[in-house]
């Protein structure tokens, strides 16, 4: 029977957490697949149950919700410290005693960091179910046949998914499974019993932050607060994480599905489509900027961290949990997010077999990890044990069936090549495969100038726009978000690295046409190209976490470029190329 263990450590009685691979292959389901279809009723049940058992047990226990999701950020302590283990020190700066965090945001470890975090949740829920089981015999009766087909059934159970950028998203923003306050469940004994939803939200069991951070120092009033963009916000216990929170500190439903909605239309499909066709690891896995980030082929290398960031951006709003790195994993929905992530990092990898991390690049330092350390496939992948003295590597994470699980678009043997799937993939994200000619803008931005997350919205057509016009407009051509920590993090990786940059794109594509602007391009003779899209039509506008304008050089915008590209064969998408380049910022005098 499969279970997560924990294994004794040689110092102490305690147990340290091992994240144990399954020893049967089974799929992620997508989360509306897993709540809904009747097949699957079983295994529901025992996800959700054993998740909210997971979410119920105390904030010191490593194999809690709160300690998993405290690896992310706040509350700035380590993981699984055994009584009497020596606590690992960062020297950052020359800081002793500094936490500087398990973080591998903007660098080539970003993607496989994250696959053995969502394993540890993943296996603490099974456990959960599992227990729950065999230490219930009045609910699950041993000799019962309804009991064994639950077993059957946990046996199955993985972590599901949800595709922020699938065509359902499109139309109807989030599954309501991800707002509804009760569900219901069975068991062989008793039928139809409501639980609180725990994938709602999480309620918090300890003060999540300080009020010396809100600078409330002078009001004892412990209350949520309402961030004005430039420090995290302060949940004290007894509250539950929101999304997109209204004046009475409540998810608005209303509100977080039209900005998803708004998001995948404008920001997730348009980016995620051109990030398939990126065939270096390091251009693949992070945002950061590198030497060779343009060439002729693609335009720019859209990488799938930056797709990431919109969609924490897109749920958390202003004074949302999942809008804030420090805190974002508390929500609960950080993980069926993640979850979609490490399944396009399986289908890229599909596409893409025979590439992977190269040499090495150098980490800013994290709690574990000295400044300037070398990181490559062979770095600890921290706090993530595989055995009570080994941690998860790349390496050794890198064939996701080794661990237990696959997802459902990846081929079984030989059914389908690399390249047929990477041409069904791009198809499926494409926002409008019948267009010849895209439209992109390329922006690179000083990640952490701001000190706290922000947006550079595009516009055409309108140079009065500004912080104020709505996303709804007609001229709005999308976005890109930055998700950076506030200035009063203790993420050393974010603190060390003040100049690192972000690269992220807008397609201007579809707003184009929605405002008649004339897709084609005209070669002359002579092999120049005249555009049907000037530099003045694009204005750039940034806007801070509390809405507020921001000028471009303090948002820390470096560059913006726009491109034409011709997407000429749907059947051979290595063969686009860029046929016209333009400069917008900084401008030329």
């Amino acid at each position: 029977m499969l279970n997560f263990r924990r294994q004794k450590s040689r110092s102490s009685e305690r147990e340290h957490v091992i994240v144990k691979p399954f020893k049967t292959i089974e799929v992620r389901l997508p989360i509306e697949v897993l709540m809904s279809q009747p097949k699957y009723k079983k295994r529901r049940d025992l996800f959700l149950q054993g998740f909210s058992a997971v979410q119920q047990r105390n904030a010191d226990d490593p194999t809690s919700f709160y300690a998993v999701a405290g690896i992310h950020g706040l509350p700035y302590l380590p993981y699984d410290i055994l009584p009497g283990e020596k606590e690992p020190l960062t020297d950052y700066k020359g800081e002793k005693n500094r936490w500087g965090g398990y973080c591998h945001h903007g660098d080539i470890l970003f993607p496989t960091w994250h696959r053995p975090y969502i394993l540890l949740l993943e296996m603490l829920i099974h456990d959960a179910a599992e227990e729950m089981i065999r230490d219930n015999p009045d609910l699950y009766p041993p000799d019962n046949n309804e009991t064994k087909e639950y077993t059957k059934e946990l046996e199955k159970l993985r972590f599901p998914y949800w595709d922020w950028a699938s065509p359902s998203t499109i139309f109807q923003g989030l599954p309501s499974v991800l707002f509804d306050e009760y569900v219901h469940v069975d068991n062989p004994t008793l039928q139809n019993i409501k639980i609180r939803n725990p994938l709602r939200a999480y309620t918090l069991p300890v003060n999540l932050g300080s009020l010396t951070l809100v600078g409330d120092v002078s009001n004892p009033t412990q209350r949520p607060y309402h961030p004005d963009g430039s420090v995290t916000p302060y949940t004290p216990a007894g509250y539950a994480t929101v999304r997109h929170p209204s004046n009475k500190y409540i998810t608005d439903e209303d509100a977080t599905h039209l900005n998803v909605v708004t998001f995948c239309n404008s920001v997730f499909r348009p980016s995620l489509y051109q990030t398939f066709l990126v065939d270096k690891w390091r251009h693949f896995s992070n945002h950061g900027v590198h030497p060779d980030q343009e060439d002729e082929k693609n335009g720019h290398y859209s990488s799938i961290e930056i797709a990431h960031d919109a969609v924490h951006e897109a749920i958390g709003g202003n004074g949302g949990h999942m809008a804030y790195p420090d805190i974002s994993a508390f929500d609960p929905i950080f993980f069926l997010h993640h979850c979609n992530v490490d399944r396009l990092l399986a289908i890229w990898q599909a596409c893409h077999p025979d590439a992977w991390i190269e040499g090495y690049e150098f980490s800013a330092g994290t709690f574990t990890d000295d400044p300037n350390k070398k990181i490559n496939e062979n770095t600890n992948l921290t706090p993530f044990r595989k055995t009570a003295d080994e941690y998860w590597t790349s390496k050794t994470v890198r064939e996701i069936m080794k661990l237990g699980y696959t997802y459902p678009e990846l081929p079984e043997g030989n059914e389908i090549s690399p390249h047929q799937l990477l041409v069904e993939t791009i198809k499926y994200y494409h926002p409008n495969e019948y267009l010849r000619y895209h439209w992109k803008l390329n922006l690179t931005v000083k990640k952490h100038k701001v000190g706290s997350p922000f947006q550079i919205r595009v516009f055409l057509d309108l140079p009065t726009a500004s912080a104020s016009t709505p996303k709804s407009s007609p001229n709005f051509a999308g976005l890109v978000s930055v998700f950076a920590r506030g200035k009063e993090t203790r993420c050393a990786n974010c603190k060390v690295n003040p100049e690192s940059l972000v690269n992220g794109h807008v397609d201007l594509t579809v707003c184009m046409q929605r405002l008649f602007i004339n897709l084609n391009v005209k070669i002359e003779d002579d092999g120049s190209v005249l555009p049907n899209l000037l530099p003045n039509q694009i204005t750039l506008i940034a806007v801070g976490k509390d809405g507020s304008d921001m000028k471009l050089e303090e948002a820390g915008l470096v560059s913006a470029n726009y491109v034409a590209i011709d997407e000429f064969n749907n059947e051979q998408p290595e063969q686009w190329k860029v046929v016209y380049k333009n400069k917008i910022y900084p401008k030329t005098p």
